[in-house]
């Protein structure tokens, strides 16, 4: 608690674009100003201490023994607030605890409270969300509720599955970049080789990794995720191995061409596997 005028701390990816485009427009950043309840599907967020206050975020306010000054309110397209007994106040770009310090100073100043405690939290962001959809645990609006946020912290609250061969990322948009779009292997941003830090407004489009399939004389059949330039010793590999009753020479590959038909190959272990692929490890003959 801050006393005599201090402050009490707180802090098919085309159409799925264009969904995600109507989502922000609509419902990611409002318009509406000093809104004084929270909106269906508002994004509750306790943001950092260092957060920066935008437009849309709903603030809540509160005076040590002042209840009639207690107010929860919604930041304004022009970063304002409309605050009682002060009427319009600038918030827009201040930490939570900046904005304690200058509404303290009004109330003093106009003589309202003598030494104001205020205390400011910032309970929902709005002003800096990213949308993630795909192949996530929690598709929907992200905030961007602290500084430095990575891409990867980002998957990581959507319910992202990090691991080997765990899919791609799409990000397209942004406020600064509308035009751009770049793609991650998730794998390279859990291992920092090109994660950055998310920007407000963009739109992440995850892709499961292609599978391909094992069966036959292998060690635990069944599909597993395919990474880039796997090769069908790699691919039995994660199979648990040609098992002894197996044969290395007696490999089969059934694959789907982009028609709908499917062949069938004989292949060794250097060959390049496609998604999809059935890989069929046949027996012994002796």
């Amino acid at each position: 608690m801050k006393l005599a005028g201090t402050t009490l701390r707180g802090g098919a990816v085309a159409g799925m674009v264009a969904i995600a485009g109507m989502a922000i427009a609509q419902g990611g950043f409002p318009t509406g100003s000093n809104v004084p309840t929270s909106s269906p599907g508002a994004i509750v967020s306790g943001a950092s201490s260092d957060y920066r206050i935008g437009a849309g975020d709903l603030l809540s306010i509160s005076v040590y023994r002042s209840p009639d000054l207690q107010a929860s309110i919604r930041v304004g397209t022009d970063g304002d607030i409309t605050f009682p007994s002060l009427g319009s106040v600038a918030v827009g770009g201040l930490t939570a605890d900046a904005v304690a310090d200058k509404l303290a100073a009004g109330l003093k100043q106009r003589g309202i409270l003598v030494a104001p405690s205020v205390n400011v939290l910032v309970t929902e962001v709005r002003s800096k969300v990213v949308l993630v959809m795909g192949a996530v645990g929690r598709p929907g609006e992200v905030p961007l509720d602290r500084p430095g946020l990575t891409l990867a912290a980002v998957l990581a609250r959507s319910g992202a599955v990090f691991g080997t061969g765990s899919g791609v990322v799409t990000v397209m948009g942004g406020r600064e970049q509308t035009a751009k779009r770049e793609q991650f292997r998730i794998s390279d941003l859990v291992s920092g080789v090109r994660d950055r830090e998310a920007r407000a407004g963009e739109i992440l489009v995850v892709e499961s990794a292609p599978t391909i399939y094992v069966s036959g004389e292998v060690g635990r059949p069944g599909a597993y995720p395919m990474e880039p330039g796997m090769t069908v010793g790699q691919a039995v590999a994660l199979g648990g191995g040609v098992t002894p009753r197996g044969s290395r020479g007696r490999i089969r590959v059934t694959r789907k061409a982009a028609d709908g038909t499917t062949s069938i190959h004989k292949v060794d272990f250097d060959a390049p596997v496609e998604a999809n692929d059935l890989i069929y490890i046949g027996q012994r003959i002796f």
